[in-house]
Protein backbone atom coordinates (compact mmCIF):
# COMPACT_ATOMS: atom_id res chain seq x y z
CA UNK A 1 0.00 0.00 0.00
CA UNK A 2 2.99 2.60 1.08
CA UNK A 3 4.62 1.44 -2.22
CA UNK A 4 1.65 2.26 -4.32
CA UNK A 5 1.13 5.77 -2.92
CA UNK A 6 4.93 6.42 -2.83
CA UNK A 7 4.58 5.55 -7.02
CA UNK A 8 1.50 7.76 -7.35
CA UNK A 9 2.92 10.80 -5.51
CA UNK A 10 6.29 10.29 -7.41
CA UNK A 11 4.04 9.80 -10.94
CA UNK A 12 2.20 13.15 -9.98
CA UNK A 13 5.24 14.93 -8.98
CA UNK A 14 7.45 13.90 -12.74
CA UNK A 15 4.25 15.12 -14.40
CA UNK A 16 3.33 18.36 -12.31
CA UNK A 17 7.47 18.92 -12.94
CA UNK A 18 6.69 18.30 -16.52
CA UNK A 19 4.17 20.50 -17.54
CA UNK A 20 5.96 23.09 -15.46
CA UNK A 21 8.70 22.59 -17.50
CA UNK A 22 6.97 23.06 -20.93
CA UNK A 23 4.93 26.23 -19.72
CA UNK A 24 8.65 27.52 -18.52
CA UNK A 25 10.14 26.73 -22.02
CA UNK A 26 7.32 27.05 -23.92
CA UNK A 27 7.48 30.16 -26.79
CA UNK A 28 3.99 32.12 -27.58
CA UNK A 29 3.56 32.45 -31.71
CA UNK A 30 0.88 35.31 -31.12
CA UNK A 31 1.97 38.40 -30.04
CA UNK A 32 -0.73 40.33 -27.87
CA UNK A 33 -2.95 42.99 -29.72
CA UNK A 34 -0.88 45.71 -28.12
CA UNK A 35 2.31 43.92 -29.39
CA UNK A 36 1.03 43.38 -32.76
CA UNK A 37 -0.40 47.57 -33.11
CA UNK A 38 2.21 49.22 -31.81
CA UNK A 39 4.65 51.50 -33.67
CA UNK A 40 8.55 51.48 -33.63
CA UNK A 41 9.43 53.49 -30.85
CA UNK A 42 13.33 53.36 -32.15
CA UNK A 43 13.96 56.00 -35.15
CA UNK A 44 15.47 54.91 -37.70
CA UNK A 45 19.29 55.84 -39.14
CA UNK A 46 22.05 55.15 -40.68
CA UNK A 47 23.69 54.53 -37.19
CA UNK A 48 20.44 52.42 -35.93
CA UNK A 49 20.74 50.15 -38.89
CA UNK A 50 24.11 49.88 -38.75
CA UNK A 51 24.41 48.40 -35.02
CA UNK A 52 21.16 45.91 -35.89
CA UNK A 53 23.55 44.74 -39.04
CA UNK A 54 26.41 43.90 -36.10
CA UNK A 55 23.84 42.32 -34.24
CA UNK A 56 22.32 40.65 -36.63
CA UNK A 57 25.77 39.01 -37.85
CA UNK A 58 26.77 37.99 -34.43
CA UNK A 59 23.21 36.48 -33.59
CA UNK A 60 20.76 35.80 -37.24
CA UNK A 61 23.31 35.16 -39.82
CA UNK A 62 24.05 31.75 -39.31
CA UNK A 63 20.39 30.62 -39.88
CA UNK A 64 18.74 33.52 -41.71
CA UNK A 65 22.17 33.91 -44.22
CA UNK A 66 23.94 37.17 -45.41
CA UNK A 67 20.68 38.38 -47.32
CA UNK A 68 17.92 37.07 -44.76
CA UNK A 69 16.83 33.89 -47.30
CA UNK A 70 17.30 31.76 -45.11
CA UNK A 71 20.49 30.22 -46.20
CA UNK A 72 22.45 30.49 -43.48
CA UNK A 73 25.52 27.99 -42.61
CA UNK A 74 24.04 26.87 -39.58
CA UNK A 75 20.61 26.77 -41.82
CA UNK A 76 20.68 22.91 -43.22
CA UNK A 77 21.20 21.36 -40.15
CA UNK A 78 17.76 22.55 -38.67
CA UNK A 79 14.52 20.32 -39.15
CA UNK A 80 12.77 23.57 -40.40
CA UNK A 81 14.32 26.05 -42.79
CA UNK A 82 14.72 29.46 -41.08
CA UNK A 83 12.27 31.73 -43.26
CA UNK A 84 13.00 34.33 -46.29
CA UNK A 85 12.74 37.40 -44.12
CA UNK A 86 13.98 39.40 -47.27
CA UNK A 87 10.59 38.40 -48.86
CA UNK A 88 8.84 41.32 -49.14
CA UNK A 89 5.24 39.87 -49.71
CA UNK A 90 5.91 37.94 -46.56
CA UNK A 91 6.89 40.98 -44.28
CA UNK A 92 4.29 43.29 -46.20
CA UNK A 93 1.89 40.79 -44.55
CA UNK A 94 3.48 41.27 -40.62
CA UNK A 95 3.32 44.05 -38.65
CA UNK A 96 6.28 45.91 -36.67
CA UNK A 97 5.21 44.57 -33.39
CA UNK A 98 4.57 40.91 -34.52
CA UNK A 99 8.47 41.22 -35.68
CA UNK A 100 9.51 42.59 -32.89
CA UNK A 101 7.96 39.71 -30.84
CA UNK A 102 9.18 36.57 -32.87
CA UNK A 103 12.43 38.30 -31.85
CA UNK A 104 11.87 38.87 -28.34
CA UNK A 105 9.93 35.38 -28.03
CA UNK A 106 11.80 33.37 -30.16
CA UNK A 107 9.83 30.29 -32.58
CA UNK A 108 11.56 27.08 -32.52
CA UNK A 109 13.78 26.32 -33.67
CA UNK A 110 15.26 30.01 -33.44
CA UNK A 111 15.81 30.94 -29.49
CA UNK A 112 14.17 34.29 -28.18
CA UNK A 113 16.20 37.11 -27.45
CA UNK A 114 14.31 38.74 -24.96
CA UNK A 115 17.30 39.08 -22.31
CA UNK A 116 19.90 38.67 -24.72
CA UNK A 117 19.27 41.75 -26.87
CA UNK A 118 18.04 45.24 -25.48
CA UNK A 119 14.71 46.28 -26.28
CA UNK A 120 15.93 48.94 -28.83
CA UNK A 121 18.51 46.41 -30.66
CA UNK A 122 15.46 44.37 -31.02
CA UNK A 123 13.07 47.42 -32.32
CA UNK A 124 16.38 47.98 -34.15
CA UNK A 125 16.31 44.56 -35.57
CA UNK A 126 12.70 45.55 -37.17
CA UNK A 127 14.16 48.10 -39.15
CA UNK A 128 16.97 46.51 -40.66
CA UNK A 129 14.41 43.41 -41.64
CA UNK A 130 12.29 46.35 -43.03
CA UNK A 131 15.25 46.90 -45.12
CA UNK A 132 16.41 43.90 -46.48
CA UNK A 133 12.72 43.13 -47.28
CA UNK A 134 11.99 46.53 -49.04
CA UNK A 135 8.77 46.76 -47.29
CA UNK A 136 7.29 49.75 -44.77
CA UNK A 137 6.40 50.26 -41.36
CA UNK A 138 3.23 48.39 -40.70
CA UNK A 139 1.15 48.65 -38.02
CA UNK A 140 -2.16 47.11 -39.39
CA UNK A 141 -2.36 43.32 -38.14
CA UNK A 142 -4.14 41.54 -41.32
Amino acid sequence: MIQTAKKAALGFLLTALALVNFHAFSQEDTAPKDIQTKANPVASSDAVLAKAKANYEENCLMCHGETGKGDGPMASMLKERPPDISDGKILAEVTDGEIFWKITKGKKPMPPFETKLSEEDRWSLVHLMRSISKTKPNTKPH
